[in-house]
């Protein structure tokens, strides 16, 4: 089903642990530069033009207290313009309230999604405000950049320097016009960290889960201009743990996989939401919403848990989505030291899986596109909510145990092959597609991954030819920085 080229075959034998690289990663970053970086490899396409913003935890503690989950750590940004000059790179931390109130105080002020503040459930009874560490994602639209948290405000940021401009309340959408009571646990909407673009229309569609009386799914959807100008409420069956979610020209999809949080245990202070994240006994639950209204049709599928969704679209009667599939909710405790074996043992596999939805009948297909566990998917961004046929992501060898992703992966949906690249024992980032100015095929483009040298305990950024994954430019950051959870290319800027 699946073939991978003849790479480092001598990577598997690279005496590091790949463990302790992961840790040493994750390390804080303490310095904010800025500068040209060193081309080490190769050189750079005279096409690539633009730049790459990415986003991520940069540090998982607070002046030595350490967060309880790898979620939690500060928002941190790293740009990349790519200009006839070279590349020049800047990196920031998101200034948060947040942020700013706690490097004042030099400690832990505020619960997160992994961690109560430090003095036993007293400390954290009825305190259901938690702190925007804007570390998940960053999106251009209408002319504004702003990095993403999925439970709370974005925050605009200027795409040159990277300063934090402001906490972005969407002109007013994303205050929260509930009840009494649901203004007091959540004051402010969420506006999660996976907004879908329609490139047909230049509308851009986006969720939040808001807790409350009644949980809800809010729904939003903003023009071209970035202006909000649809915004629906979907009461939720119960509060469950939505990341990302897909568009089609006609609906907007939702997997409720069977994972519930237990609000009460928050509520008291007894446990962080990530600490109540727990499986339930029955299907998924895809809805799909039309673009308009929230009369959802409802189907059932088998249990599993999805964090990403690569793209989904329309064929006839049959909606078609691909997305990255576990077999059940991950629990691993990645901010502590892992015991060898831990993540095997406890982290199921992820892959890329097509669902064909049957309007009709109801009946849901799933076909697993490929052998290799992956995450983190991409695909050509013009074709989003239409047929693809290729994806890119995070990706292993099949020969090893422990998911850490040490190598980047295409998948050919159509003959259900793989090329899988091998980096081994380097750490590789999500990989963003950028297409060749001109290009027709589908893959003709390039990969941009930021990747971790543990041998150097520092950064790179890899340009590979999107076709095959063979290296076309290599470039070393100033420093090490974990490598994140999301990016944006944005062709227009290049200074």
């Amino acid at each position: 089903m699946s073939a991978a080229p003849a790479t480092a075959a001598a990577a598997s034998l690279d005496p590091i642990d790949l463990r302790e690289a992961y840790l040493r990663s994750n390390e804080s970053i303490t310095d904010e530069v800025e500068g040209h970086l060193e081309v080490v490899e190769g050189e750079l396409p005279a096409g690539l033009r633009g730049v790459l913003f990415r986003n991520g935890p940069g540090r998982l503690e607070v002046h030595g207290q350490p967060y309880g989950h790898p979620f939690d750590g500060d928002g941190h940004l790293n740009r990349f313009a790519f200009t006839d000059q070279g590349v020049v790179y800047r990196n920031r931390y998101v200034r948060t309230r947040e942020f700013l109130d706690e490097e004042a105080a030099r400690k832990i002020l505020y619960r997160n999604f992994g961690t109560n503040i430090p003095g036993g459930f007293r400390k954290n009874l009825l305190r259901m405000r938690f702190k925007n560490v804007a570390n998940t994602s960053v999106v251009m639209h209408g002319g504004q950049l702003r990095a993403l948290w999925e439970g709370g405000l974005p925050h605009r940021i200027d795409p040159h320097t990277l300063d934090t401009l402001a906490r972005d309340d969407l002109g007013g959408a994303l205050q929260n016009d509930s009840s009494f009571i649901d203004r007091l646990i959540a004051p402010e909407l969420p506006y999660s960290a996976h907004p879908r673009l329609d490139p047909a229309t230049g509308d851009l569609f986006n969720f939040g889960t808001v807790s409350g009386m009644k949980p809800a799914l809010m729904l939003y959807r903003q023009n071209h201009a970035g202006a909000v100008v649809q915004r629906e409420r979907l009461v939720l069956p119960a509060m469950s743990f939505l990341h990302d979610f897909t568009v089609t020209p006609r609906f907007r999809v939702f997997f409720l996989t069977p994972v519930a949080f237990d609000l009460p245990r928050t509520l008291l202070g007894l446990a962080p939401p990530a600490s109540t994240l727990h499986a339930m006994p029955g299907p998924t639950t895809i809805l799909l919403l039309p673009r308009r209204g929230t009369q959802a049709r409802s189907y059932s599928a088998r249990p599993c848990f999805i964090f990403h969704f690569a793209n989904a679209f329309e064929d006839g009667p049959y909606v078609v989505v691909d997305a990255d599939r576990m077999d059940r909710l991950p629990s691993v405790p990645v901010a502590s030291k892992p015991r060898p074996g831990q993540f095997a043992a406890e982290y199921p596999r992820t892959i890329l899986t097509r669902f064909i939805i049957d309007t009709r009948s109801g009946l849901i297909e799933e076909r697993a596109l490929t052998d290799y566990t992956g995450e983190l998917p991409t695909i050509n961004p013009a074709y989003w909510t239409r047929p693809h046929r290729y994806t890119w992501s995070l990706g292993t060898s099949l020969d090893q145990r422990e998911p850490f992703s040490t190598g980047l992966l295409k998948v050919d949906a159509e003959t259900r092959s793989s090329v899988f690249r091998d980096l081994r024992p380097n750490l590789t980032g999500e990989p963003i597609f950028v297409p060749r100015p001109g290009s027709a095929a589908e893959d003709d483009g390039w990969i941009l991954s930021m990747c971790y040298d543990p041998r150097l305990h520092t950064g790179e950024l890899l340009v590979l030819d999107a076709a095959d994954l063979r290296t076309v430019c290599r470039l070393r950051m100033p420093h090490h920085s974990p490598l994140g959870f999301h990016g944006t290319w944005v062709g227009a800027l290049s200074s």
